[in-house]
């Protein structure tokens, strides 16, 4: 069983998407744009500069997978995608991914406004409903796993 040191109570357990070998993929629950998604790597490591080579290489792989997955999705299709890390919360090293979107995106009976793209995305400290994080990994999901 997965060993999710970043959430020890199990409150987040509908945006898994996939495990690798040293990180978990999981769709966010701050839609800061539509399909944020969190990158956590699987053992206690706090800082960049203390992962090891093959977890810095499975990183881009798990990165570029899940690039490539949004950009084949109609839903999402992204024009960019923003990297953030900083640990200010949760001390274990994850990587919020931000897709970027130049036209507003439909989902859910919502539109989807990227009111900063071009600059640095607004930062939402408001959780989604657990609806919506499940919702965008059953559209997702089944893309990783092809």
């Amino acid at each position: 069983m997965l060993n999710r040191i970043w959430d020890k109570e199990n409150k987040y357990t509908e945006g898994l998407l996939k495990e690798y070998k040293y990180w978990v993929l999981e769709v966010s629950y701050r839609q800061h744009t539509l399909g944020c998604f969190i990158i956590f790597v699987k053992r206690k490591v706090e800082k960049i500069s203390e992962l090891r080579n093959h977890e810095i290489l499975e990183l881009k792989n798990v990165m570029k997978e899940i690039q490539e997955t949004l950009l084949k999705i109609d839903t999402f299709k992204p024009d960019r995608f923003n990297y953030f890390q900083m640990g200010n919360e949760i001390h274990n090293l994850h990587f919020h991914g931000i897709p970027r979107y130049i036209k507003p995106r439909s989902f859910m009976n919502r539109k989807w406004v990227d009111k900063t793209y071009g600059s640095v995305p607004l930062w939402l400290k408001k959780d989604v409903s657990h609806k919506l994080v499940k919702n965008l990994r059953d559209i997702i999901k089944p893309y990783l796993e092809k």
